[in-house]
């Protein structure tokens, strides 16, 4: 019993200390990237999404994650009872308190394996609970949070006419700079508040605020002529 009390808790430890080095490492590069992105990009607008309802009063909405009915302390209740995390903690937990127990009770061999038992199901219990304090902090989003139709930056890297520059915006939290064309091929000074209308190809369409309002109010009272005269 005693190499299977280790084997569990050798397994377990060393997966927990992988994932936290696995977990270091991708959040130092992650902060790396944010950095890079900050210098490059300098002092943008904040982007906004807006949607018909936030059309029609001419002011842009700032975009917001649509937050799952199921988010809050409920997630717990939707985290599977046999996640990986919660098992490895089971058997780190399983191991380690058998082994100790060998080592210095005088239990005997049956009471030492419930005792054991008991601590994995602890160790599982506390790394679940854990785990869906985590997940009930997450915000889950909806696929229109990340399109950049309807956002508003500002243009960092002026367009000339029919070329390309470069505009800056705020997405999901999250500033980003891309590849911009100017609508119809127009050019845009620098520093210019635009709506992004297209996004292909790596490169984003986008036309000066002023003028995307103008043009959509003259698009709503052609329309709405239209309707009077049906």
């Amino acid at each position: 019993m005693e190499t299977i009390f280790l084997a569990c808790f050798a397994f377990g430890a060393l997966f927990t200390l992988a994932s936290v080095v696995l977990g270091m490492a991708g959040h130092g590069a992650a902060h790396v990237g944010h950095g890079h992105a900050s210098a490059h990009i300098g002092h943008g607008h904040a982007a906004a999404h807006f949607d018909h309802a936030g059309a029609h009063d001419g002011h842009p909405h700032v975009g917001q994650p649509n937050v799952s009915p199921h988010h809050g302390g409920a997630a717990i209740l939707h985290l599977p009872l046999l996640n990986f995390g919660s098992v490895v903690g089971a058997l780190t937990w399983f191991g380690a308190a058998g082994y100790v127990l060998l080592r210095l009770s005088a239990w005997a061999l049956p009471a030492i394996v419930i005792g054991a038992l008991l601590a994995g199901a602890i160790g599982w219990y506390l790394i679940a609970r854990f785990l869906g304090l985590i997940l009930a902090g997450e915000v889950e989003m909806d696929p229109d949070d990340y399109r950049l139709e309807g956002t508003v930056g500002q243009v960092t890297v002026s367009i000339p006419a029919g070329g390309t520059g470069e505009v800056i915006f705020a997405k999901v939290g999250a500033r980003r700079s891309e590849a911009a064309r100017g609508f119809g091929g127009a050019a845009i000074p620098r520093g210019q508040e635009v709506v992004i209308t297209a996004y292909a190809d790596g490169f984003a369409t986008v036309q000066p605020w002023g003028e995307f309002l103008a043009a959509r109010d003259a698009a709503l009272k052609s329309a709405g002529a239209d309707n009077r005269k049906a």
